[in-house]
């Protein structure tokens, strides 16, 4: 008797389970539609080049548009648009560049903060505390950031 009731447990949580995947499916299904629909929209809304904004921009800014459009075109001036040699003078460049190791330690700080946002909770749960406590204590530095974040803003 026990392990008929073992068995037909185990059988509806696989049926719990493949009803949550189903419902899951639906809802990547929203999200892969609605990305759809925005991009197609933003085909028609976002203007390619300058010349063809003639309905926000004036002439003037559309001539502004233009000229910073060719001066960051990336041809190099004269002599290094001509010089047919390696990609070593590249990589030497960048790699002699202070912003290039500046950029990396921005990202990389970036990566760090991120990773503790998402397992701050996960952390202060492994203090013992129930998973509302743990989601109340949790919350504080999000309220001061907010809060820091409105008085910057104003």
């Amino acid at each position: 008797m026990e392990v008929r009731r073992s068995i037909v447990r185990s059988k509806c949580s696989l049926i719990i389970i493949i009803i949550i995947i189903i419902r899951f499916r639906w809802l990547f299904y929203i999200e892969g539609v609605l990305t759809i629909v925005v991009a197609i929209i933003a085909v028609f809304v976002l203007p390619d080049f300058p010349q063809y904004s003639y309905r926000f921009l004036s002439p003037e800014e559309m001539r502004l548009a233009k000229l910073r459009m060719q001066e960051d075109v990336g041809i190099g001036d004269g002599d290094e648009s001509e010089r047919k040699g390696s990609h070593f003078h590249g990589l030497f460049e960048a790699l002699t560049d202070w912003r290039v190791y500046w950029l990396a330690v921005a990202l990389a700080s970036l990566v760090v903060s991120l990773s503790f946002n998402a397992f701050f909770p996960t952390l202060t749960e492994t203090l013992g505390y129930s998973p509302t406590v743990t989601l109340l204590l949790c919350a504080p530095p999000w309220v001061f950031a907010t809060l820091v974040s409105i008085a910057v803003s104003r």
